[in-house]
């Protein structure tokens, strides 16, 4: 059996685990590898997180990742690839058979973002220090990051639809390939 890799890609909170929890419930045989689940961005190899994606993108060490993939290559039907980069990474691209983008509108992202990484309400003065560096530095790289890394997406979609209609969205591509 040859694995059908489909990665979900996009801005950070933009919805793509999300999304890929939902895949995976509708298909059999499936596996997820997510890279929430290793420190690539921590690593010291990692550029700097400023810098536009285009520069940077293959300068981040994916090996773990994917020595994970790999692993699971023909043992399940689908593999899931939670991973914001997507066909831009050139040690992933050649695995990928579909690559979804979620195109999430920035204040969406950053509104889920804030709401994520800061719903214990404790420190009101980190949620002021992220969105100053947002403002000041973060979302010129996140409108480079979109434009970028959706222009190589098999299928983008709208990532301030419901999650039932991304769904179906995908499984329609999905079933196709």
């Amino acid at each position: 059996m040859k694995s059908k890799v489909i990665v979900v890609s996009g801005v950070t909170a933009g919805g793509k685990t999300t999304l890929i929890n939902a895949i995976k419930k509708q298909l059999n045989n499936c596996s997820i590898v997510s890279f929430d689940d290793y420190s690539i961005d921590a690593l010291p190899s990692a550029p700097d997180i400023f810098t536009p994606v285009k520069e940077t993108v293959n300068q981040y060490d994916i090996s773990d990742l994917l020595d994970d993939l790999k692993e699971k290559l023909d043992k399940f039907e689908y593999i899931l690839v939670d991973f914001p980069f997507a066909k831009r990474h050139k040690n992933l691209n050649p695995y990928i058979d579909l690559s979804i983008y979620i195109n999430t509108p920035l204040d969406i992202a950053l509104a889920r973002g804030i709401l994520r990484d800061y719903s214990d309400g404790e420190n009101i003065s980190a949620v002021f220090d992220w969105l100053n560096i947002y403002l000041d530095k973060a979302r010129p790289v996140f409108v480079d990051f979109q434009d970028y890394v959706m222009n190589s997406a098999d299928l983008v979609i709208d990532g301030s639809l419901e999650l039932d209609k991304k769904l179906e969205i995908a499984e329609s591509k999905i079933n196709g390939i």
